[in-house]
């Protein structure tokens, strides 16, 4: 049988605020989420956030959010364990929209306007994000309008998954979620590397790897040859 919001005790809206950096798991800002059905609605900043999520995350409750690799970094970056059910509703979103015109992007502003939803503003947004990218340290000022912003990200979920519902089947939806936090893991993990011979070859001119490239290349045809294959 299809799992429909009434299978579950609980649905968590949340949204993360974090310091990207290249190469680096995320550095978390803050968290905002709200709770249905009590519709209680939070807010903490970074050293609010304990040794645990300050929210179920058990196999009756479901954790709905947008682009969900990245919440789901920030949960692993605080050494938190992942949610049993994930909805990523911007992957939902690409597969209800995939072949069609959408005016204001795929990204959240443009899944919000696309279902007709207030939304804060894409210059509000490009700001804020803007300032947050920058890191540390904030002015108190600038925490008060981050917490305010991570806030306007988490709110409207809760009624874009709403309008997306007659388009979604929950069980593949909750599937999709799985496979998203298996890329979250990946990317926390990162990818293994020799960094002696990754610096040695840093250290290389673009021709001398030209040059190895091109002899791998003539190795290969030689061989497609052998077996009778055209290049």
């Amino acid at each position: 049988m299809t799992k429909t919001l009434s299978d579950f005790e609980q649905v968590i809206f949340a949204d993360f605020e974090f310091v990207p950096k290249p190469g680096e798991r995320p550095d978390v800002v803050c968290l905002a989420w709200h709770e249905w059905p009590s519709g209680q609605a939070y807010c903490l900043w970074q050293d609010h956030l304990g040794d645990s999520p300050p929210y179920r995350i058990d196999d009756k409750v479901l954790f709905v959010c947008f682009v969900a690799n990245a919440e789901l970094c920030c949960h692993l970056a605080l050494n938190w364990p992942l949610p049993a059910n994930v909805i990523d509703l911007s992957a939902e979103f690409r597969c209800i929209t995939n072949g069609r015109v959408v005016p204001q992007g795929k990204g959240l502003l443009g899944a919000l306007a696309y279902f007709g939803i207030d939304n804060i503003g894409s210059k509000r947004k490009d700001a804020m994000r803007a300032r947050i990218m920058k890191g540390w340290p904030f002015t108190p000022e600038e925490r008060a309008e981050i917490l305010l912003y991570v806030a306007s990200d988490a709110e409207p979920l809760a009624l874009l998954l709403r309008k997306m519902l007659p388009y979604i089947n929950l069980d593949i939806a909750v599937h999709r979620g799985e496979f998203v936090a298996c890329l979250a893991l990946m990317e926390h993990r990162g990818v293994p590397i020799d960094m002696e011979n990754f610096s040695a070859t840093c250290g290389q001119t673009h021709v001398e790897c030209h040059s190895r490239c091109d002899g791998a290349g003539d190795r290969h045809r030689l061989w497609r040859l052998r077996q009778g294959r055209r290049w």
